[in-house]
């Protein structure tokens, strides 16, 4: 009699758990299962082109938005002159020739929509915080560096960072070809 009195309960609380959890899908609009708005960090390596492919096709399935983004670091430009806007003018551009192409891409792959950021500052804090926030992101895609333990001692890997600090989900994309 006991085994069938704990058998009976446990199907009550399974009931029960699966009650709650209907309700609270039903309630909380964050628990969507499908990406609304996608960014893809491009930073022009061949890591950044496998995120932005992974991209293309998380997109295609959620029918969603797709944030083209590249961050100019400001860090690698401070022993430059401040008044010396050529330089500055000439990396936007380029980066802004590299997201044309991209865009492009998504478009012959059938992406409707999609938005070129451009920004300049520090890499990790925009892509973790600033532009996700403002752009109100909810997956970050970025390719998977190469650099080896002492590199990342020194530096940091930006996807390390992003996943110690975003908010959102963040996919990081790897080279298959490639062993660790």
């Amino acid at each position: 009699m006991d085994r069938f009195q704990n058998d009976s309960k446990k199907s009550i609380m399974k009931k029960r758990i699966k009650a709650i959890l209907v309700k609270l899908l039903k309630e909380d609009s964050s628990m969507s299962l499908k990406y609304k708005r996608i960014l893809v960090a491009i930073d022009g390596s061949y890591e950044s082109e496998l995120a932005f492919n992974k991209g293309v096709n998380v997109a295609l399935r959620n029918d969603a938005t797709l944030l083209l983004v590249h961050v100019i670091d400001t860090r690698a430009l401070q022993s430059v002159a401040t008044f010396d806007t050529y330089i500055y003018e000439k990396l936007e551009q380029e980066a802004k020739d590299v997201l044309d192409d991209f865009e492009k891409q998504a478009q012959i792959a059938g992406i409707t929509n999609t938005k070129q950021i451009i920004e300049f500052g520090n890499p990790k804090n925009l892509l973790a915080h600033d532009i996700p926030d403002r752009e109100n992101a909810d997956l970050i895609m970025v390719g998977a560096t190469g650099l080896n333990t002492f590199e990342r001692l020194l530096i940091g890997s930006s996807s390390e960072y992003i996943m110690r600090h975003a908010k959102i989900d963040l996919l990081v994309v790897r080279d298959s070809t490639k062993t660790l």
